[in-house]
């Protein structure tokens, strides 16, 4: 083999050692890219790993009631549950409403912690709660207080408002978590509902009492409303004077007596009080209608005339009824002050306007001498609200005429039927007229003075 073909095969060797060398390179770089990269993503995925290990969670909760009311007493719990078996010291720290008093007792809380405390001032109202040992993972651990709301507490929203602390880990620091969970309450006052919003009753005077009546009670607001009920009148009744609702209607029954009462219209109240209300006291109007009968006569007044010693006046007629329709009796009775005056019905009843009785009124006027008479006719029941009421009546008796005088055609002395009839036939020309026959005077004797004779004869001339 020459030196020149021997090179050449070694030159050959060398290019495939070189290929093979920078072949071998490549692939470890790639390998080493591919290492660095896959402990970069896991040191990413490793980072918050490390961080929640770090920053363990109890995640604290508080519980409270919805509502409340002043002067209630309620409790209210804080509860979380140890995140790792390292968990240690816990202190739960809460606020409550100023003014409000809370109070804290080692026997309410589980497990028993190591020590409890308050603080009430005018700017800071709170408990703690510490625990001494440590905690396995899971363990619940539960706060309870107890609080209770002013009486005087304004209706409205209150906060509360607290965190826990621990510690874990003596490289570490403690932690603190805000209290999640409930974190305010209302306070609600009571509210007095009633329905209807007024009562009445009617009855009839001297009748039975009215149907009893009924209306509803019920607290509208919130906590317990403790209601208690008064009348205003002697007359008025309730079946219940006190109760309690949290949102049910209270049904009361109402009465009215009627006894001994004249008939007009009355009004009371029902008074409902709840002390802890923000609208008592409540007043429910009560009103009573006692319907009296009511006299009611015609004519309002009654006038008779006669001649002393002649006819007697003829009988005039009274309607006496109840003008009241409203399931009334007027019961009434009748009388005169007068013995020359009579009457021929002295009581009846009456229902109504249309149930009238007549009543005939009469004189006697024998032995009365000529003059002007007055007297009263009484109508009265003690239970119609008018009465009494009276009815005048007069009587006017005139001094017989002379033989001459005005009417007295036969000269006896007296205007009577007998001077009547003589008129009468002086008109038909029957008879001669003496001078009396002109009784109204017009210088003529026909029909117009037989009319003018009547009223002679009546007094009324």
């Amino acid at each position: 083999m020459t030196e020149g073909s021997v090179s050449s095969q070694f030159n050959k060797v060398d290019k495939r050692r070189l290929r093979a060398l920078h072949l071998y390179k490549g692939k470890e770089m790639r390998l080493v890219v591919r290492f660095i990269a896959i402990l970069s993503l896991t040191a990413i995925a490793l980072i918050p790993l490390y961080v929640a290990s770090a920053q363990p969670t109890a995640s604290p909760v508080r519980a409270l009631p919805d509502t409340v009311q002043p002067g209630d007493t309620f409790n209210v719990t804080v509860s979380f549950t140890s995140p790792l078996d390292t968990f240690s010291t816990p202190v739960i720290t809460d606020h409550a409403p100023l003014g409000w008093t809370v109070e804290v007792n080692k026997d309410w809380c589980s497990p028993p912690p190591e020590y409890v405390l308050t603080n009430n001032s005018a700017t800071v109202n709170k408990i703690e709660v510490i625990w001494k040992y440590d905690y396995p993972r899971s363990t619940i651990l539960t706060a309870t207080y107890k609080v209770t709301v002013p009486d005087n507490a304004s209706p409205g929203d209150y906060e509360f408002s607290g965190d826990l602390y621990f510690h874990y880990d003596p490289d570490q620091p403690f932690p603190t978590e805000p209290t999640g969970g409930d974190s305010r309450l209302y306070v609600s006052l009571p509210e007095i509902s009633f329905s209807p919003g007024n009562i009445s009753f009617t009855a009839p005077q001297g009748g039975a009492n009215p149907q009893d009546r009924e209306f509803e009670i019920w607290n509208s607001g919130g906590g317990t409303l403790n209601w208690t009920l008064s009348c205003s009148a002697s007359w008025l009744g309730v079946d219940s004077t006190g109760g309690s609702s949290t949102g049910e209607h209270d049904v009361i029954a109402v009465s009215a007596n009627i006894t001994g009462m004249s008939g007009g219209e009355y009004s009371a109240t029902i008074n409902i009080t709840a002390p802890a209300a923000g609208n008592s006291p409540r007043l429910v109007p009560v009103t009573l209608n006692i319907s009296a009968p009511r006299i009611y006569v015609v004519p309002s007044n009654i006038a008779f005339g006669a001649v002393q010693g002649g006819l007697t006046p003829g009988n005039q007629t009274l309607l006496i009824w109840n003008s009241r329709d409203s399931g009334t009796t007027l019961s009434w009775t009748l009388s005169d002050d007068a013995a020359w005056l009579d009457e021929n019905v002295t009581s009846g009843n009456s229902t109504g306007k249309d149930d009238k009785t007549p009543v005939g009124v009469a004189v006697n006027i024998t032995g009365i001498s000529a003059g002007d008479y007055s007297a009263n006719i009484t109508i009265a029941d003690p239970l119609a609200g008018n009465s009494p009421q009276r009815v005048p009546v007069t009587l006017h008796i005139s001094s017989p005429s002379s033989g001459t005088g005005r009417g007295d055609a036969n000269g006896d002395g007296v205007v009577d039927e007998q001077d009547l009839t003589i008129l009468k036939e002086i008109i038909l020309g029957l008879s001669a007229d003496s001078g009396s026959a002109d009784c109204n005077k017009d210088g003529v004797v026909n029909a117009l003075d037989i009319t003018a004779m009547k009223r002679v004869m009546l007094g009324l001339d």
